[in-house]
């Protein structure tokens, strides 16, 4: 992703920038079109900083670029997504200015659209990257296109839903047979249509994002290992039982059991999520060597290696939950905090909570049966 740099030593530029306005000063909008024509059909986020800077400090207003009316509009940006970006163009407390050059194009690699904020030592909220709260709630459609994205890529498929080697040679028409195969015993593609209804696609759906995005969260150096149950699905209204998966960390020695609940509210979600593993945990060391070949290892998407789980690895849970109606830090901390249910659980396994808001789980799903039927169309139509 490109962003456009303006760097001036001139207090007041810095201030016309404080809030939303039109752009007019020739020489900014000469640069904002050159930018905007390069990049809006490549690009959904077209960021421009104002970077100030005297003998004392820098300081940045951060907005996006909007064409409407035939006019541009720097649209300011809340604090919190400036401050992800500007983190992440590593310029927080560097002046990447140089003499006589007054705007520059600067560059982030996007690997994950999606980031995790720690909201307690046990608890994480989970969202898009380089979109505000109030962007997604007028158009909830580029959440939900972002989250289905993520569950129809060919190769989170194949790793997460089949027992293919992504070591093996096969060409482009073997990789689509595989994956369309996958997508079919999951029940996210269908010929007659999906049925958004159906509680096991719901689970499906919970279980295949908690895998992309939970096993990016947790930390390590070394090799990391999943081991998704989605890869046992045959049928679409079969349900996998035990734990919805496990990530093991061997340099720690840590194995987490994973569980993943989609529901409207947040307090439904945890409570149907500690029952689960309450139902799970009678004997939580499950016997995972035996399968060591469906293991994945997320750094390197290997398989068919040998993975020896260690006899005095520490076992941990992960609760991951979609919701639609908790949106605030604040909200869902005491949401959590006051459920006597996971207070229960945690006493018993060091446990942590991931919290993806979806906006509206019915509308999601809905997005999600329209995208299904565009996905599955070309497949069905050569059969």
């Amino acid at each position: 992703m490109m962003i456009l740099v303006h760097y001036t030593t001139r207090e007041f530029v810095y201030n016309l920038f404080k809030n939303s306005r039109e752009i007019t000063y020739q020489t900014q909008l000469e640069e904002v079109r050159n930018f905007y024509d390069s990049y809006h059909r490549t690009q959904e986020n077209l960021f421009f900083i104002i970077s100030y800077t005297n003998n004392l400090k820098i300081e940045y207003n951060v907005g996006k670029i909007a064409f409407i009316d035939n006019k541009f509009i720097f649209n300011k940006v809340a604090g919190e997504l400036s401050d992800i970006l500007i983190e992440d163009l590593g310029i927080t407390d560097t002046n990447t200015y140089e003499k006589d050059f007054y705007y520059k194009m600067l560059w982030i690699e996007e690997k994950l659209e999606f980031r995790n904020k720690n909201l307690d030592r046990y608890s994480s909220k989970i969202r898009l990257k380089y979109f505000d709260w109030e962007e997604l709630l007028l158009k909830n459609e580029i959440l939900f296109k972002k989250i289905s994205d993520i569950i129809f890529d060919k190769g989170n498929v194949i790793k997460l839903a089949s027992a293919y080697n992504p070591d093996l040679s096969y060409d482009d028409i073997a990789i689509t047979k595989k994956y369309f195969s996958a997508l079919k015993n999951l029940g996210f593609v269908n010929k007659e249509g999906i049925n958004i209804k159906h509680t096991v696609l719901h689970g499906d759906i919970g279980e295949f994002l908690m895998h992309t995005l939970v096993s990016e969260f947790i930390e390590s150096i070394g090799d990391k290992y999943i081991y998704p149950k989605l890869i046992f699905k045959t049928n679409p209204a079969m349900a996998v039982y035990g734990n919805d998966g496990s990530i093991y960390i061997p340099e720690k020695k840590e194995i987490y059991y994973l569980e993943a609940k989609f529901y409207s509210g947040l307090n439904e979600a945890i409570n149907k999520a500690v029952e689960s593993l309450k139902k799970h945990n009678d004997d939580l060391h499950e016997d995972m060597n035996y399968s060591a070949e469906l293991f994945r290892n997320i750094k390197t998407n290997r398989t068919n290696e040998l993975v020896e789980i260690a006899d005095d690895v520490e076992e941990k849970l992960i609760i991951f939950l979609i919701c639609d109606d908790i949106y605030s830090e604040e909200e869902i901390r005491n949401t959590i905090e006051n459920n006597s249910n996971f207070f229960e659980l945690k006493e018993q396994f060091e446990t942590l909570i991931f919290v993806l808001p979806i906006l509206s789980k019915n509308e999601f799903l809905k997005f999600f049966q329209v995208k299904s039927m565009h996905e599955g169309k070309e497949y069905y139509e050569q059969q």
